[in-house]
């Protein structure tokens, strides 16, 4: 059965929506003005509604999150500057937001398996 108010509120939440307005505040740089340039700044010159874009980034894998955010980043420009790492600064603002980043993060079950077939064959695994 079809129901309007779940299809309406799918992927949102209130742990959501503080991961977005977190994501929205990181600092991506300063122009020679001295002002600074947030992700929220971004979307909004990219023509984005930073809003809508910091939620659907929020609500997405986190792998297809950062592919999509370091598009946008690569694109961008600060006073005629690209940013010389966007996929590094996509993982960071993600990860500054709250959103998993990293493998262990976003797979924790492959810990759980590394860490089983290690006992098992009595290999020693460096802890990350």
């Amino acid at each position: 059965m079809f129901n309007p108010l779940i299809t309406a509120t799918a992927g949102w939440s209130e742990a959501v929506e503080e991961r977005a307005q977190r994501l929205l505040t990181f600092p991506l740089g300063t122009e020679t003005n001295g002002a600074s340039v947030t992700v929220a700044t971004m979307f909004a010159r990219c023509q984005f509604d930073p809003v809508a874009s910091a939620r659907f980034l929020m609500i997405i894998p986190p792998l297809m999150a950062q592919r999509e955010l370091t598009k946008t980043i690569a694109r961008f420009h600060i006073d005629g500057h690209p940013c010389p790492d966007p996929a590094a600064m996509a993982r960071c603002a993600l990860s500054y937001a709250g959103r998993a980043v990293t493998m262990q993060e976003i797979h924790p079950e492959r810990r759980w398996l590394a860490n089983l077939v290690s006992a098992l064959f009595g290999l020693k695994r460096e802890p990350h």
